[in-house]
Formats: C-alpha cells, sequence, structure tokens
C-alpha cells in the first residue's frame, strides 16, 4: 500500500508521467529558480498555462467538404458588406486554407470581390 500526507489539506495528490528529458530540464530549472521542488514548479506552470488558455480566444475547427465550404460562405456572405476571410474562418469553424481557396474559387468566378 502506498499512502502520502500532504501538508496543505485541501490540495489533492495526482500522478503525473513525463518524459525523462522533460523532467530533466524541469528539474535543472528548479535549481536555477530556487524553487523547492518539482511540485512548485509544476504548479506554477499549469497555472500559467491555464490563464493562457483562459484568456485565449478557441475556435473549433470542423471538418469541410469544398462544396459545403463555399456553401456556407456564400450563406455567411449574404446581406454582409465586407468581411475578411480570417473572420469567415472562425466564424464558421473553417481550417484557414480551406477558407481562403474558398474565397479564391469565388473571386475567380465573379461572386465575390477581393
Amino acid at each position: 500500500m502506498y499512502c502520502m500526507h500532504s501538508r496543505k489539506p485541501g490540495k489533492p495528490t495526482i500522478s503525473l508521467r513525463l518524459p525523462r528529458p522533460l523532467l530533466e530540464k524541469i528539474d535543472d530549472l528548479v535549481r536555477r529558480t530556487r524553487m523547492r521542488t518539482r511540485t512548485e514548479f509544476v504548479e506554477r506552470a499549469v497555472e500559467a498555462y491555464v490563464e493562457e488558455l483562459r484568456e485565449a480566444h478557441v475556435v473549433v475547427v470542423k471538418e469541410w467538404k469544398p462544396a459545403e465550404a463555399r456553401q456556407a460562405m456564400l450563406r455567411y456572405l449574404k446581406g454582409r458588406r465586407a468581411t475578411y476571410v480570417t473572420d469567415i474562418a472562425e466564424a464558421l469553424g473553417m481550417d484557414l486554407d480551406l477558407a481562403f481557396q474558398v474565397a479564391r474559387t469565388l473571386a475567380k468566378e465573379g461572386k465575390v470581390v477581393e
């Protein structure tokens, strides 16, 4: 049986597996930054990453077939004066490369102007 007693109540203990090279880098940083433990380092790193993600704007990219993407883009543009391709891609959850490809095709067809 393996038991751990936490000195700080309210903080659950988790298990974490890391590749040895990453662990060696962490150990080096713990020594150089004078942190007390690996746990302190991982806690700070996770907190920083969580905060970064909270502030980030996450776009979920969906799978689009070119014909569906074309129709979706035309529907999105209906009634709008001008829109950046990046804004269209974000709004529709479309891969940027596909969005630009569709926009170029629509421009060649005269459906949109660049």
